[in-house]
């Protein structure tokens, strides 16, 4: 009960500005490691999937010149051929991914939109240091709140990050896709 009321003397002798300013770089920080945690996904995504597709390209063409006379078995009624076939198939389908998807495109636009946010951060963290140092006029830090506002409405208009829609249907076409050129493949395969 004692902390609560020291709490709530606390707030009262914070003024409405200085509550918008802490509130505001708060929220900066938050988009700030937002979009620096997804540029790190993105990238971590994109790392990953390039090596995938370099490491079965080159299994696909070293093998595709590799002359069997054989046509061994290894299960079921799966040769060899089949397995180069298939890992030719999901070299395609991550080249096809990696192009549309453009990950490494979006790690560097998230990091560039947090590099942007913790430059905002800043400049409030520089308003909220100059008005406790009592060196700014009201027409300088209406200015400068000004010039903090129109920034964050520019940052807004460009950012990745914005939420999801739940009412949006979830779409599952492109795993019908997958499944359907699954299928077709060990048809044509059997």
């Amino acid at each position: 009960m004692m902390q609560k009321i020291v709490i709530e003397n606390s707030e009262n002798s914070v003024s409405p500005f200085d509550l918008a300013l802490s509130s505001w770089l708060e929220r900066c920080r938050d988009a700030r490691n937002g979009h620096y945690k997804r540029a790190e996904k993105l990238f971590n995504l994109s790392q990953l999937l390039g090596y995938v597709l370099i490491y079965s390209t080159i299994f696909v063409t070293v093998f595709s010149f590799y002359a069997d006379s054989q046509n061994q078995i290894l299960l079921w009624n799966i040769t060899k051929q089949h397995i180069v076939v298939f890992i030719g198939g999901v070299a395609a389908v991550i080249s096809g991914i990696v192009t549309q998807a453009r990950f490494g495109e979006r790690s560097e636009m998230h990091r560039s939109s947090g590099a942007r946010y913790a430059n905002l951060a800043r400049d409030i963290e520089e308003l909220q240091l100059k008005l406790k140092l009592d060196l700014m006029s009201n027409d300088n830090r209406l200015a400068q709140v000004n010039s903090i506002i129109r920034e964050w409405n520019n940052l807004s208009e460009d950012s990745l990050l914005t939420p999801h829609d739940p009412t949006k249907t979830k779409r599952y076409g492109h795993i019908f896709i997958i499944f359907l050129f699954i299928a077709m493949f060990f048809f044509v395969a059997a």
